[in-house]
């Protein structure tokens, strides 16, 4: 499953980096190519990092953020029209679905490992052990008896 990232998306993406630079006069970072683009942060650094494994655009990071600039603006024309590929609302979904499945097994683990049910059978033994228990005829006394 390789994600994609489309024709459009990628032209809006280069074309918010290039306003950003000419504006800042310096490489925009995620957080502003995200406000320029009205979109969130967490889905314009997965595009941008998309826009990288392919050769788009790069990312110069400093000790204190990172910035884009572009690389190869010719290679968007190679980029799909369409999203052919699994979306991230797709991702998104399945891996909530693992996470399901993961809490219904720890569930039954734990249901099968009900410690209610060891500590009442645990009491029931010991009080039939107390009812068994007979003190033993020969058995000697304490001095101080």
């Amino acid at each position: 499953m390789q994600p994609t990232i489309t024709y459009d998306e990628g032209h809006a993406h280069v074309a918010a980096i290039r306003v950003l630079t000419y504006r800042l006069s310096r490489p925009p970072t995620i957080e502003e190519i995200a406000e320029a683009l009205g979109s969130k942060p967490e889905i314009t650094n997965h595009r941008l990092r998309l826009l990288e494994e392919l050769g788009i655009v790069v990312r110069v990071e400093n000790p204190f953020n990172a910035h884009y600039s572009v690389r190869d603006h010719l290679a968007l024309e190679k980029l799909p029209t369409e999203a052919t590929g699994a979306g991230l609302a797709d991702e998104v979904a399945e891996f909530q679905k693992r996470q399901e499945k993961k809490s219904e097994e720890f569930m039954k683990m734990f249901e099968e490992l009900n410690p209610e049910k060891e500590k009442k059978e645990k009491y029931s033994k010991l009080e039939d052990d107390l009812k068994s228990f007979q003190k033993k005829k020969g058995s000697k006394k304490a001095p101080w008896e």
